[in-house]
């Protein structure tokens, strides 16, 4: 789907191409009513179903898609409109409901209207009945042929709720059930969930339908025999890699999710390398890969899989990171540029739900959270997602334990500061770019700019850790002083000054080259004050830089 970003590439364009040539399967764009409130927000509702049924996509509003030039095609829409009222008329009449975003937007002096749709689980339709579905740049009608192909390559009901009508016993493994019960009481659960017998614990989580188990609990509790009868689909492997194709040791089980998890915890503990740290009478151990971050995302991984398609959850574990596979696709609207944050959408409703009542995993959409930290906090590389085929991809790097990183993050927690996952991402892309805007902070938290600009403000002045350079759109952060000392690595701090001050002469000499600039317009291009800018033009006189006028008037030119 199109970002923000790419509509406005597209929308540069215009000049040479009428909008029509970059409708796609993700986009269309609509000219607004101005005669006819009520003809604009059918039209939201047709096509909110339309991009739902073809896998999501966004409507800008307020462009005329058969016109060549900005001047004409950029018709813009009413100021004022409101999206919270569209948002809530789609909801009312479309079945199941969809809640599609919208997001205002100025261009060319125009204010357009974009409405996203995020992919789900369809078919949609409108309240009456009728649908359509996005093919290449057109919606069509969905008629029954196409539901039907749909259903049979997707399904729509929740796979881990069927029940097995079968004796619960038989299918029943304590060893299971054993390994719950021991995550259950290293996550501190409720001691009297605990004290009850299997059968009683259970059913207060819901397992059963009945007196019959589901699919869900089944691979919580079941046999590996049972599952590889009822849920054939449900497979985990391990590799021991020595490369892309070679690999010196190789595991695969059909085992229940809880005995997969130990397995799989046990095979990494061989080669996870353990670091200790000397604070005091303390000292704590910190493994390669922290054990939270590799229970969330293995939990993860088995409880958001699809299970109604062929294959296998795989981890593999090279010497320089661990590369975890399971089959499935991003939904609902997550992606990996904004999963950190974005509401919780389960695939497999029932069996997340079990999972959370266990207390095993945490359906706020915390677990990506704890994943994301539990690395962060060490100084470690941040884990990657990416959609592979029809499969979703996550990657731990081996990162080295930053012991300094450690102590800066204690230092402002101790504080009293909160430090979040926003933070340490912020923290951790200074101290390998050393340098970041709102527009890059914004990307790497996965915030909106406006959040983004407000994490930098706190960051540099309530926790000190980051240094403001420039003003306006160019201004961009750095570590400050006290970050580095903080990391004991003030070298580097001084290296990183001189970095910068080399980095304005650039860049002020580049200007010059164009026209004369003053000592205010330096100052809003760097962030020094009147004496530092003077002390900096002095040591630019080498580069031809001259001083023209007096007081107010004063100028600083580049001799031809």
């Amino acid at each position: 789907m199109k970002n923000t970003e790419d509509i406005l590439d597209l929308l540069d364009r215009l000049d040479n191409h009428i909008a029509d040539d970059f409708e796609s399967q993700d986009l269309d764009f609509k000219q607004w009513n101005e005669r006819s409130s009520e003809e604009n927000i059918k039209k939201m509702i047709t096509y909110a179903v339309c991009m739902a049924n073809g896998g999501g996509g966004s409507v800008v509003f307020g462009v005329a898609d058969k016109v060549k030039g900005k001047d004409y095609s950029i018709v813009g829409v009413p100021e004022g409109l409101p999206a919270d009222d569209f948002q809530k008329r789609i909801y009312e009449r479309t079945s199941p409901h969809l809640t599609p975003v919208f997001e205002k937007l100025v261009y060319h002096e125009k204010q357009l209207l974009i409405m996203h749709v995020y992919p789900g689980m369809p078919p949609y339709t409108t309240s009456d009945g009728s649908a359509s579905i996005r093919l290449g740049k057109d919606c069509v009608p969905f008629t029954g042929e196409l539901r039907r192909k749909m259903m049979d390559s997707s399904g729509q009901m929740d796979f881990t709720a069927e029940v097995i009508f079968e004796d619960w016993k038989k299918h029943f493994s304590p060893s299971a059930m054993e390994r719950i019960r021991e995550i259950m009481q290293r996550e501190r659960v409720d001691p009297r969930l605990l004290a009850m017998e299997d059968e009683e614990l259970l059913r207060s989580i819901g397992a059963f339908k009945g007196e019959y188990l589901t699919k869900g609990s089944l691979l919580l509790v079941g046999k590996s025999e049972s599952i590889a009868q009822f849920v054939p689909q449900h497979k985990w492997s391990f590799r021991k890699m020595i490369s892309d194709m070679d690999y010196t040791h190789r595991h695969d089980g059909t085992e229940a999710i809880p005995i997969a998890l130990h397995e799989l915890e046990r095979y990494i503990a061989v080669d996870n390398p353990v670091v200790t740290v000397e604070s005091g009478l303390v000292h704590p151990e910190f493994s390669t890969y922290p054990t939270i971050a590799l229970r969330e995302a293995l939990l993860n991984a088995f409880g958001h899989r699809d299970y109604r398609m062929n294959g296998t959850m795989l981890l593999k574990q090279y010497r320089d990171k661990l590369i975890l596979t399971n089959p499935g696709v991003f939904i609902g609207g997550i992606t990996p540029k904004n999963i950190l944050h974005h509401p919780p959408v389960a695939r497999n409703d029932h069996l997340m739900d079990l999972l959370d009542r266990l207390k095993l995993v945490n359906r706020s959409n915390l677990g990506v959270s704890r994943i994301f930290s539990s690395l962060l906090m060490e100084g470690k590389e941040p884990p990657s997602y990416r959609e592979v085929g029809a499969n979703i991809e996550l990657t731990f790097v081996a990162s080295p334990l930053k012991e300094g990183f450690i102590n800066l993050i204690k230092q402002v927690v101790d504080e009293g500061n909160y430090v979040d996952v926003d933070h340490l991402l912020i923290l951790q892309y200074l101290i390998r770019h050393e340098q970041i805007d709102v527009s890059t902070a914004a990307e790497v938290s996965q915030r909106s700019p406006e959040q983004a600009r407000e994490l930098l403000s706190v960051m540099s002045g309530d926790f000190n850790l980051l240094d403001s350079i420039g003003s306006g759109r160019g201004r961009y952060y750095t570590l400050s002083r006290r970050a580095y000392e903080l990391m004991e690595d003030n070298m580097r701090y001084e290296r990183q000054q001189l970095l910068d001050r080399e980095a304005m002469k650039i860049r002020i000499l580049t200007i010059l080259k164009t026209r004369n600039l003053s000592n205010k317009e330096i100052r809003q291009l760097t962030g020094l004050t009147s004496k530092q800018v003077q002390r900096l033009i002095k040591e630019m006189e080498t580069d031809g830089v001259i001083v023209t006028g007096k007081g107010p008037a004063t100028k600083y030119v580049l001799e031809k």
